[in-house]
């Protein structure tokens, strides 16, 4: 991830999302929609040019005010970049965004989504799996 000129996060046209889209990693209690895929490729993460995970973060009109989602962005963001050793060179696009039952984003906090993350990268298969 390159951002700012030391990480960045996906952006229009950097990957392509799979059909059928793949299951959440998180049961339908949790707040969080979490769901990753490879990226396509060799998985050396050369065909685009970033090494290592991707993340795209989206968060609807509907979940709240403009404020409140660039908030809830960026601490998806940084709570990417703190787990992200986990997954560190391995070719992973990770898609967060509210559940359907979450609460309103001015309620959760970066420690919520922080281990909601943990958690569901931890459920992440190994690259040497099909």
């Amino acid at each position: 991830m390159i951002f700012k000129g030391r990480f960045r996060t996906v952006r229009q046209r950097d990957h392509a999302v799979p059909t059928p889209l793949p299951r959440p990693l998180l049961g339908p209690e949790a707040f969080l929609d979490i769901r990753a895929w490879r990226r396509a490729g060799d998985g050396s993460g050369d065909d685009l040019g970033l090494p290592g995970p991707l993340l795209l973060v989206t968060s609807p009109r509907k979940t709240g005010r403009a404020v409140q989602r660039n908030r809830f962005r960026r601490q998806v963001r940084m709570a990417f970049l703190g787990l992200s050793e986990r997954i560190a060179g391995r070719p992973w696009i990770v898609w967060v965004r509210p559940a359907r039952l979450a609460p309103p984003l001015d309620r959760l906090t970066l420690r919520d989504i922080e281990g909601q993350l943990a958690l569901a990268l931890r459920r992440l298969p190994p690259v040497d799996t099909p």
